[in-house]
């Protein structure tokens, strides 16, 4: 079952423990553009509720509705795993959208929400579902990175490695200099139950945890100097070596995505 009949990279293959997943078919190098995918549903608001889904997904055709949903579901979640209660200081509008996502995940059957919540990707201050780019699993140490291309309108799928023939396609979900208890927390918004992998003292786990816990660390103290302002941020000390450490610790973790792009 391939995601696309012209994609020369990957196709959809059944594995073991993981449902389906996006499986090398040839040589992959760092650098591949692997997929561009153009929007099926985009909803131009960050805090949207089921009727701004709705209104979009009304706009397509019958056969672009079928696709969507072909696409997973995160409903028939566990209740218990949830917050039951909304504090009563949360706004009557962010009230009702906690309420619509929380009924979708602990629903029976597949909805809009159901599958828009946990397939969309960003999209300029909204969020869009991308039908193929979808179809990417998760991984806490990822052999691609997706990003927003705006000059082609389309979502874009890059290898940050070389892939064998044979292994999994992977990006990942949420921010890799995030701390492990909050990706365990946005992780469970895609499904995902239970903590990531163990981070054992002296394992390569171990030693990428404290990699990303530095690059956290540089981020913050670098963040506001880059971009237009990195002739200002020249003039600080240390600041281009905590470039270089920056960099060299992407290089160390296989993470050549937009983060370092960007900087």
């Amino acid at each position: 079952m391939a995601t696309t009949k012209t994609n020369p990279y990957y196709t959809i293959s059944a594995l073991p423990n993981k449902g389906y997943g996006c499986v090398a078919t040839a040589p992959i190098e760092l650098g591949t553009r692997i997929l561009a995918d153009s929007p099926l549903l985009i909803v131009p608001i960050a805090s949207y509720l089921a009727s701004d889904i709705q209104a979009a997904f009304d706009k397509l055709s019958p056969e672009q509705q079928a696709q969507y949903f072909t696409l997973h579901s995160g409903h028939g979640q566990d209740p218990k795993i949830w917050p039951s209660r909304i504090h009563e200081s949360v706004e009557p509008r962010e009230r009702q959208r906690i309420r619509e996502q929380h009924d979708a995940r602990v629903g029976k059957e597949a909805s809009l929400i159901s599958i828009f919540q946990i397939n969309c990707m960003e999209l300029d201050n909204g969020a869009a579902i991308f039908p193929h780019a979808a179809r990417f699993n998760h991984a806490c140490n990822p052999n691609a990175t997706f990003s927003w291309n705006a000059a082609i309108g389309k979502e874009i799928i890059h290898a940050m490695r070389d892939i064998e023939v044979g292994e999994e396609i992977t990006i990942s979900y949420c921010d890799m200099i995030h701390e492990r208890q909050l990706r365990t927390w946005e992780l469970k918004h895609y499904g995902f139950a239970g903590q990531e992998g163990d981070e054992v003292e002296g394992t390569w786990a171990y030693q990428s945890a404290q990699r990303r816990f530095r690059l956290g660390e540089l981020e913050r103290e670098t963040r506001f100097l880059r971009g237009k302002r990195l002739e200002q941020g020249a003039q600080q000390p240390d600041f281009v070596g905590k470039l270089v450490e920056m960099a060299g610790l992407h290089m160390q973790e296989e993470e050549h995505g937009v983060r370092l792009a960007n900087m």
